[in-house]
């Protein structure tokens, strides 16, 4: 498990999330070996500097924070997340 992991934060990646990545993945080029349930759990757990150094975990909470979440998801695939 990564090393950020928190006991208090769920410990499986929501499914919409793990298809959305998925999708931006096959999308976005070669997926071949790429684990989007693990790399969205990891994600998950790991505090982000856009987030004021938060987990994107601690956003899941109420739709507003999960739409910045799959806004944030979606900044990736086209190279604007910083």
């Amino acid at each position: 498990m990564n090393q950020h992991a928190n006991a208090d934060l769920p410990s499986a990646p929501p499914e919409w999330l793990v298809t959305l990545v998925e999708r931006i993945v096959l999308e976005s080029g070669d997926h071949t070996g790429f684990d989007a349930r693990a790399w969205t759990a990891d994600w998950l757990a790991t505090p982000t500097r856009v987030l004021g150094g938060m987990r994107p975990n601690e956003f899941l909470g109420t739709p507003d924070r999960r739409d910045l979440i799959t806004g944030l998801i979606g900044q990736m695939q086209s190279g604007a997340y910083a």
